[in-house]
């Protein structure tokens, strides 16, 4: 992260200065750069001459007394709050009164590293997304006694550098690591609760829009990394049910099976071919249907359907989206299909799970009662493969998989606003720049609807008696505009 930072300001002309207690590793990080800068130049992407600018704007430096005069320090050292502030205590000790410094930590609170020092004022956090020269985000971070100054100062440096840039309140994980936790816990949860497999649950989040599923992304990250801000966002959070880690990540990262750079971790990388999800064998679709003609969460689906001449639909109005020999489709919403079923005038049920984009995902996750016959269900499975869809079939639990992760990072996000960490907008931003999520979480929750997405979450905390679930205040005031 240091030599990545380093690069983005060198690249817009601003001298650097690199230092690591290390110098041995300083000189690797910068031959890395250098590398990568020659990789860049070798594909076209810049000049030679541009490339050699870049890196002789960054000067590797042997002692901490060589930053005296630096208008700006950032910190990218180990997550630990201790050395952190001894650090800035020593730089505090040689730099001049108008230094700003910035910390580039993922949790640990910037109020709590800028304590040691006499000029707090002059700490800010800026926290850059791996890889630094690549990620457009950077979560602009106040501590409580950070002046406005500052803050102004690291937003016009974002700008500078042609960074996408957020404003949050020095908070457990600020905007992006908060607000993600449940894309990895809730995952890992489902895991432990033996709802699905890791393949199966990375093919249904890659559907839904996600650039990764979360554990292809807990394998890049690191199992240990991950592990670590979980813990340190939930002690953070003094133990709010929300932010518990799992057990898996701990009994992984005793076995070291840490993901991508150990070889293994719920994916093996020594070569062997990654194991495929198996989708449901060719079915016959149903030939008659009903339709609602009003506007529903799978209007998307019905209108693909209608527009294909080998069904005979009828419309119907009410709040059934499709309906197939007497089984009703639904989009879940937190219950059971037997739950669910209690409340319908049908004798079937067969929910979907959520999906961003219904026109164009890959893949159908479906579930149905214990009661619907088998030829009921293969007429419905065939609907969704005559779309060109591959369909899974997964179990009748509450929210299924994409429905119940969406939900719990939908609600995340309301409850960083309801805490003042950020607002509406940066929130959005920041989850869409800063880890590719395929839209902002409260767009994506206004798209679904609120009411949905409160109720999905209500049938959750009944289910579970867990208070993780619990709707966030701002949710639910927002969803009884």
């Amino acid at each position: 992260m240091g030599i990545g930072i380093a690069e983005v300001a060198a690249s817009h002309k601003q001298q650097v200065k690199l230092f690591d207690l290390d110098v041995d590793f300083a000189h690797s990080a910068k031959e890395t750069m250098v590398k990568r800068l020659h990789s860049r130049v070798q594909r076209g992407k810049i000049t030679a001459e541009f490339s050699q600018q870049i890196s002789d704007n960054v000067q590797i430096v042997t002692d901490i007394k060589e930053l005296a005069d630096c208008s700006l320090v950032i910190e990218a050292i180990v997550e630990n709050l201790s050395i952190k502030q001894k650090l800035f205590q020593q730089l505090q000790a040689i730099c001049l009164e108008t230094t700003l410094f910035a910390s580039n930590t993922s949790s640990i609170s910037i109020t709590a590293i800028a304590s040691v020092l006499t000029r707090p004022e002059n700490m800010i956090g800026l926290h850059f997304f791996n890889p630094a020269p690549v990620m457009q985000l950077v979560e602009v971070v106040a501590g409580l006694r950070s002046s406005q100054h500052s803050l102004d100062t690291g937003l016009r440096l974002c700008q500078f550098w042609g960074k996408v840039s957020v404003l949050a309140k020095s908070s457990p994980g600020f905007i992006v690591n908060r607000v993600a936790r449940p894309f990895y816990g809730e995952a890992l949860k489902m895991l432990q609760e033996q709802v699905s497999t890791p393949e199966i649950m990375d093919a249904l989040m890659l559907s839904a829009g996600f650039r990764m599923g979360p554990f292809t992304l807990m394998d890049l990250i690191g199992m240990d990394i991950n592990l670590s801000v979980s813990e340190t966002v939930f002690k953070s959070m003094y133990y709010d049910a929300r932010y518990r880690p799992s057990l898996i990540q701990q009994e992984m990262v005793v076995a070291k099976l840490l993901g991508k750079k150990t070889g293994q971790g719920f994916y093996a990388y020594d070569g062997t071919v990654k194991k495929s999800v198996e989708y449901q064998s060719p079915k016959k679709a149903a030939t008659h249907l009903s339709v609602s003609h009003e506007i529903n969460p799978l209007s998307e689906i019905s209108q693909l359907l209608c527009a294909d001449d080998d069904f005979v639909v009828a419309h119907h109005s009410g709040g059934v989206s499709l309906e197939v020999s007497d089984c009703a489709i639904l989009l879940s919403n937190g219950q059971t299909c037997q739950q669910r079923l209690q409340s319908l005038p049908y004798q079937y049920l067969a929910q979907i799970d959520l999906m961003l984009d219904y026109s164009t995902c890959p893949v159908i996750h479906v579930s149905f009662d214990s009661q619907c016959p088998d030829s009921i269900k293969d007429q419905i499975i065939g609907l969704f493969q005559k779309l060109n869809r591959h369909v899974l079939v997964g179990k009748d639990l509450p929210a299924m998989i994409v429905m119940r992760t969406v939900c719990l990072l939908i609600n995340e996000a309301a409850d960083a606003l309801e805490n003042g960490v950020c607002n509406e907008n940066d929130v959005d931003l920041a989850m869409q720049k800063g880890v590719n999520y395929p839209i902002g979480l409260l767009a994506w929750g206004y798209k679904m609807g609120l009411n949905h997405v409160v109720e999905t979450l209500d049938h959750l905390h009944q289910w579970f008696g867990d208070d993780r679930y619990r709707v966030s205040p701002w949710l639910r005031r927002k969803s009884q505009v």
